[in-house]
């Protein structure tokens, strides 16, 4: 399933994988610090958060006003879910803190992402082979 997003929803995106990807330094402390399984785990994240800035755009400002977002969207859910806690916690938190670019960033995410979050469900629902599964697991149960 690909999602096509505006630019206005590519930036929020982008920015809060920028932000989440500040924490890719913490592989090395892991792997410094004996913990080889908490080091695969993030570089397991951030392995589909980088793939995600293929379809994204590498750069700040690309060329394009729609992003074809090609990843499944088992992966892509996950990603837009962080961005979207991330922005709504710094927020909460932290917003007497933050300077006005940085509030009208995180504004940004928490309005594009529900909405993508939104899309990527409905297709789950218009998707035969996602119904199918849903209701063989309600079935077992």
């Amino acid at each position: 399933m690909n999602m096509t997003i505006n630019r206005t929803y590519r930036d929020a995106l982008y920015d809060g994988l920028m932000t989440d990807l500040t924490a890719i330094g913490d592989i090395f402390s892991h792997l410094h610090n004996d913990e080889p399984l908490h080091a695969r785990r993030l570089h397991r994240r951030f392995e589909i958060e980088l793939r995600l800035l293929n379809d994204l755009g590498w750069e700040q400002e690309p060329d394009g006003e729609d992003f074809e977002l090609t990843m499944p969207a088992r992966e892509l859910r996950p990603i837009i879910e962080r961005v979207y806690w991330s922005a709504v916690s710094s927020l909460a938190n932290q917003q007497d803190e933050l300077v006005d670019e940085a509030v009208y960033v995180l504004t940004a995410a928490t309005a594009a992402c529900p909405e993508m979050l939104a899309r990527l469900a409905e297709d789950d629902l218009l998707d035969p082979e996602v119904r199918q599964d849903a209701t063989a697991g309600a079935s077992t149960q």
